[in-house]
């Protein structure tokens, strides 16, 4: 029977912390000698013919370890995305398909940028690509430049792709954030297909940077300090209106600009020419139906030929307050505490999701989860089931979330903010082939519950409008008028999902549950 319980989720704990005991994490530094010994394994293993991407990272971080890199932080956006994905109005398999192809075009395009450079791809997420250059050891200052100049790079070779490939029918403004500092790199994933993380606020920070609709490259204060450049009064909202200048660049080292070489940018647009030389060479997106449960679905049987398109529920779990406790744990040297909690926390929301509600992780996205549920047959989703499954499955990871609090060292303060949304949904991978493609789940559902989530607090599960105008009344009624839930965990789900009782708070009726304020 489908449903959280709590004796067996503190079983699944015990067992993750078991697992990874933190005594056992190891913790390192990337220094000069790291750097030198993966330098020879990737000259060795392109001599014998078996460079792979695994290989050719520089953080072949495995489970249980963790490396404190100093670095800087590249994340790019396709600005355009999102106007795309309002443009297939009614999310038709043409536009999804039209959608897919652009982002797997843009995605080439970054690694191709990315190897030229020696930068790191650590993900791509719908429009984004995160990627931090970590070179050279020791010297802020040329990291950054060398940064500058990867993003530059990156910027003016997606735009002169945009132009040249298809007709240029793919065409997309980018906006990049950068920040530098001190992150955690870890790896979540396992030898079929490696998960890399970047923790601590140089990666969230770039993020924030990143996401505007104006186009540029936006350096944040300790970006600017490093260059001695001018640093704006008023944190990230001033910080993400001023995009570096001409100006700037000049009086960071006169007569240098920190821009890419020609040549370089022409190279990277070449390569991804010859891989789509026309509009016939675009991957062709094959949809297909998968019956549920989502948990069956094998992502390396998942490709473009033989991707996923069909009506679910998207889940994203985020852990609150968390980009500070990892900032706390570097300068206190407690790293290790915070690998081996995070590895119990993650494994135990993913384990609810599919485990407990037969949903399907698609991906960890630094401390946050993102999952699919659906409920129905071979033939179609039935929409209020699935939502009633997702909502539950929002309840059952918040109590294991305050199971872990319970159970592991450091985490009391934190929270867990949840979003959850209903649509017509493609499930594929794209980009370079074999270890570098990646999980793709893009649509309005999950872009409007990433957005949910970002935007709650850590006690607060919120649904969007088009899964609580399909939900169930017992479940339309756990929410108050704006689609908020505080406190919503698997207690509080079964105890009130029937009949709960209501009291009116001036002109808005909310649920008199013992979970909100």
């Amino acid at each position: 029977m489908k449903g959280w319980d709590r004796q067996r989720s503190s079983a699944r704990i015990r067992g993750l912390i078991g697992t990874v005991p933190q005594g056992d994490i190891s913790v390192r530094t990337f220094d000069e000698g790291m750097l030198q010994r993966r330098i020879a394994d990737i000259a060795m293993n392109r001599a014998l013919g078996s460079l792979n991407e695994t290989v050719e990272r520089m953080f072949d971080v495995s489970p249980g370890k963790a490396i404190v890199v100093d670095g800087v932080h590249v994340y790019v956006q396709l600005i355009d995305y999102a106007q795309q994905m309002l443009d297939i109005s009614n999310e038709t398999e043409p536009g999804h398909r039209k959608l897919l192809q652009a982002l797997h075009v843009h995605y080439a395009a970054c690694d191709s940028v990315a190897e030229e450079f020696g930068a790191q791809r650590v993900d791509y997420h719908g429009p984004r690509m995160h990627a931090v250059i970590a070179t050279p050891i020791g010297n802020e200052r040329d990291r950054v430049i060398l940064a500058l100049a990867f993003a530059d790079a990156v910027k003016r070779t997606i735009e002169e792709v945009g132009n040249k490939v298809a007709g240029g029918t793919l065409r997309t403004r980018v906006r990049i954030g950068i920040d530098t500092g001190k992150a955690v790199a870890i790896d979540s994933g396992n030898s079929g297909e490696r998960e890399p993380l970047f923790l601590g606020n140089p990666a969230n920070y770039a993020a924030r940077l990143a996401d505007g609709d104006a186009p540029g490259i936006f350096p944040s204060t300790n970006v600017r300090r490093v260059l001695a450049l001018e640093v704006p009064l008023g944190g990230l909202l001033v910080e993400r209106t001023r995009s570096i200048s001409a100006a700037d660049v000049q009086r960071v080292q006169p007569g240098r600009r920190i821009v890419a070489d020609a040549q370089l940018i022409t190279r990277a647009v070449r390569m991804v020419e010859n891989r789509f030389p026309n509009a016939d060479a675009l991957p062709t997106f094959t949809f297909h139906r998968h019956e549920p449960p989502l948990r069956s679905i094998d992502f390396t049987a998942v490709s473009p030929s033989n991707s996923i398109r069909m009506d679910l529920m998207s889940v994203f779990a985020d852990i609150d307050k968390f980009t500070a406790y990892v900032d706390r744990c570097i300068s206190t040297g407690n790293v290790a505490e915070m690998v081996a909690n995070l590895h119990v926390i993650r494994g135990e929301l993913a384990a609810t999701l599919q485990e407990d509600f037969d949903g399907r992780k698609i991906r960890f996205i630094g401390d946050c989860i993102h999952g699919i549920v659906a409920e129905g047959s071979r033939i179609e989703t039935d929409r209020l089931e699935s939502v009633r499954s997702a909502v539950a499955a929002a309840a059952g990871m918040r109590s294991s979330f305050e199971l872990c609090q319970q159970m592991l060292p450091g985490i009391a303060k934190l929270g867990l903010a949840i979003g959850v949304d209903i649509g017509t949904t493609p499930v594929t991978r794209i980009g370079l082939r074999g270890d570098r493609s990646v999980r793709c789940c893009v649509s309005k559902a999950v872009s409007s519950s990433e957005d949910l989530q970002s935007v709650s607090e850590g006690d607060e599960t919120k649904i969007g409008k088009r899964a609580l105008d399909a939900a169930p009344a017992a479940v339309r009624r756990l929410f108050d008028a704006s689609g908020v839930a505080i406190g919503l965990d698997y207690s509080s789900y079964l105890q009130h999902v029937a009949a709960p009782a209501v009291v009116k708070s001036g002109s808005v009726a909310r649920p008199a549950l013992p979970y909100l304020r």
